[in-house]
This record gives C-alpha cells, sequence and structure tokens, in this order.
C-alpha cells in the first residue's frame, strides 16, 4: 500500500507555498551546485597568509586573487582588527559567557555599543548576525510593536536578500506580506494610498548588484510615514566619512520609522551585525527578542575585532581604502560598458551569461587563470539568468583590476561565443 498522499490532503500537508516552496526549489539549487561542484568549483580549501589577492589551494599549489569575497576594504586581515581580537581574549580568559546578554553581559560588550554609537551617530545594537536581527526584528515589526502597537503591511523587494525573505512565512502569520518588483516605487506608493501602516524591506546595495531607489524610499516615507527597514550589510563602511554606508548617505538622520541593519562581517572586517536605531526606546526590549534573546551573544574574540575595526575606521587609512574602492569600481565600469552587467556604481557585479552551465564555465576558466568569481543560479537570480558575482576591493590595486577586466573580457568572450 502506497504511502503517498493526493487530493485535497496532499495540499494540507505540503502546506500552502505562499512564500517559500523547496519542492521546487531545492532540486532546481541542488542540481545547479552539482555542475559547480563537479567543475571543482567547491570545497576550494585555501592557505591565506599571503592575502586574498593570493590565496594558494593547498591541494594542488594553484593561486588566485579571491573576487568572492565580501571583505570590501581587506579588512578581515588588517593587523589592528586580527590583533585586538587576540588581545580582547587575553584580558577576559573567556570566549564567551554562552547566555543571554540581556540578563548577563561582559562590561566590555557594553563599551561596544558606546563606541558604535559614536561611530555612527545613535543608539546601535549588536548582535551576532545581521540575518539574527532581521529574524528577531521582522515579526515584532510586522506585528506593530515596534511602532503602535498595529500591524504593519510588510512589503518586501523582490531582490530583498535571503536573509530577510527567509523570514516572511513567520512574518505573514502576524500581517499582510506583498512582494514589490525591485525598486517599483509605483507600486509602493500605491500600496502606501491603499493601507495607513506600511513598512518597506529592501537592501540598499544588492547582493546581486545594483542600488536602491534611496532617494524615492525617502520621498514616500516623508509623505505617507512608511517605516523603512533597510538592510545595507553589503554598503557598510564602503563609503562616508566614518564608513556609515550607502543608506545613510540619505537617511542621515534616522527616526522612529528608521532601521538599518548590516552585517559587520563583510567591509567592517569583523564579524557579527548592528542595527542602527533612530530611538533607543525600542533598544532593550529588542536585545530580549526572539533570537536576540538566546544564548548567543557575541563572543568575546568577536567584541575585540569590531573595536580594532573602529580604530581604523577612526583613522585615515579607512578613507584611503574606500577612495581605492572606488577607483577600482570606475575602472571595471568604464572598461566593460555595453556588457550585461548589472551593478554600475556599485562594488558587486553581476555577469548575466544565462544558461547555468555557460556561467560555471565562465568562473571556472576564470579560476583557472588566476581569479576565483562565484557562479550564481535560480533561486539567488531567476531562471534562464546565470551567471557570475564578482565583488571588486579597496585593498585590490588598479593595476589588479586592469588585468582582472583584460582576462574577463576574453573569457566572457569565448563562453558566449560557444567556443570550446
Amino acid at each position: 500500500m502506497s504511502d503517498t498522499v493526493t487530493g485535497p490532503e496532499a495540499e494540507t500537508v505540503m502546506g500552502p507555498h505562499r512564500f517559500r516552496n523547496n519542492q521546487r526549489m531545492v532540486p532546481a539549487g541542488e542540481a545547479a551546485w552539482k555542475l559547480a561542484g563537479d567543475n571543482g568549483m567547491l570545497d576550494i580549501r585555501v592557505d591565506a597568509s599571503n592575502g586574498q589577492n593570493r590565496l594558494r589551494d593547498v591541494r594542488t599549489g594553484h593561486e588566485f586573487l579571491n573576487l568572492s569575497s565580501c571583505s570590501y576594504l581587506g579588512l578581515n586581515s588588517h593587523p589592528t582588527v586580527v590583533e585586538a581580537g587576540v588581545a580582547a581574549l587575553r584580558e577576559e580568559q573567556i570566549t564567551g559567557l554562552a547566555m543571554a546578554e540581556f540578563r548577563i553581559r561582559l562590561e566590555a560588550a557594553h563599551r561596544l555599543e558606546e563606541e558604535l554609537a559614536g561611530l555612527f551617530g545613535g543608539p546601535v545594537l549588536p548582535s551576532i548576525s545581521c540575518g539574527v536581527t532581521s529574524a528577531a526584528v521582522l515579526p515584532l515589526l510586522a506585528s506593530g510593536h515596534l511602532t503602535d502597537s498595529e500591524p504593519l503591511v510588510m512589503v518586501f523587494d523582490r531582490f530583498a536578500h535571503f536573509s530577510m525573505n527567509f523570514v516572511k512565512p513567520v512574518v505573514a502569520d502576524e500581517t499582510m506580506v506583498l512582494t514589490s518588483p525591485h525598486n517599483d516605487m509605483q507600486f509602493l506608493e500605491d500600496v502606501c494610498r491603499k493601507y495607513p501602516r506600511v513598512a518597506y524591506v529592501c537592501e540598499g546595495a544588492y547582493s546581486t548588484g545594483g542600488l536602491a531607489d534611496l532617494e524615492g524610499i525617502k520621498s514616500l516615507q516623508e509623505k505617507y510615514g512608511m517605516y523603512v527597514y533597510l538592510d545595507d550589510s553589503h554598503a557598510l563602511s564602503t563609503q562616508g566619512p566614518n564608513g556609515e554606508g550607502y543608506a545613510r548617505s540619505v537617511f542621515r538622520e534616522l527616526d522612529e520609522r528608521t532601521m538599518i541593519v548590516a552585517s559587520t562581517a563583510k567591509a567592517f572586517g569583523s564579524t557579527g551585525g548592528i542595527a542602527m536605531l533612530g530611538s533607543s526606546s525600542v533598544f532593550d526590549f529588542l536585545y530580549r527578542s526572539g533570537p536576540m534573546g538566546w544564548s548567543q551573544g557575541m563572543r568575546t574574540g568577536a567584541i575585540g575585532t569590531t573595536f580594532g575595526s573602529i580604530a581604523v575606521h577612526r583613522s585615515p587609512e579607512l578613507g584611503v581604502r574606500q577612495r581605492q574602492l572606488a577607483e577600482n569600481i570606475a575602472t571595471f565600469d568604464r572598461r566593460m560598458k555595453g556588457r550585461d552587467v548589472r551593478g554600475t556604481g556599485s562594488h558587486i557585479k553581476f555577469v548575466t551569461v544565462g544558461e547555468n552551465e555557460k556561467a560555471v564555465r565562465l568562473s571556472t576558466e576564470l579560476y583557472r587563470r588566476g581569479y576565483y568569481c562565484s557562479a550564481m543560479f535560480f533561486p539567488v537570480v531567476p531562471r534562464g539568468q546565470a551567471g557570475v558575482r564578482l565583488m571588486l576591493r579597496g585593498d585590490m590595486t588598479t593595476a589588479m583590476t586592469e588585468d582582472f577586466v583584460t582576462v574577463l573580457e576574453d573569457v566572457l568572450d569565448d563562453v558566449l561565443d560557444g567556443a570550446a
């Protein structure tokens, strides 16, 4: 006798699939990952002692420049950052308290909050990751517990990062959830006209290339009182006098209807995540909410490396690396103008080639020539729009960028022409 459930019961057992569908996505994703793995583009084990510009595969000896790292300024290997982490461990003599931080926490964690608040100009809530912050905050935002206790209609940008989209089913148990076409301000305004309480969930610099329409978002917030939840993980540290990121270039002064979250494990060079708050009124509440209240506080080493990164952010070196990153972006954009590349003006580029096989082939050939760039497929990008994502960094020289673009142009032409 078969155990297969059919008919109306099957739909009940399998769920409505309103905001996720593993039955559809997992097979497609696994097929693409197998293709990448079969071509030797996964599980590459490296010696990083010579830095990201010269990683070495320990099994083959092959050396390459890493263009898939989110450490956009190279601060993850900065001596000040590394030594600060070591010093914190030696001083505290404990890796962490392994308990909810709202009960007991290291004094160093409190000092870190003060330092971050001073750096970014307002209350800052740290956590073990930006994803944990989103998992904790978005359901509470949806139910209205960060505003007036009335639910808000939650509008997610179509390209919002997986760490936010992942929470959609939970959020949908609290309120209505809508998905907006990417950067579609008309769609968003129509929602604001229809519903009195709206929150918009988006990124600043998108992880697959492109930037949010900050001016449009700000205008709608001012006109309708819309709450803005903005993940600026891929832009934190890359711009601004104190490394405050892309979002703060428009949302300079945060208010009670704005929250900017960001990873401190990318350009910032440490590990963990932060939430920049417009008001301290919800600070303690968030500290004990959901995933933020579990026994996973910031580890001692992470507190130390974050102190170290703050020191670099307050030094002239931050500006030097930001300017070099901007030069690399300009060089790439000039050389690749007219190509099917998303991310003009951004340090994150996405080169679209269409088919999964072509994306893997492009990634593999670039690696063979000394550059690692990630092949990306559905469901990370839409079906039929597979390609290669690459990240420029401020610890790459202009000459390195020029050399890379020369190789990319050559390999891309071969792939698109279908040459063997």
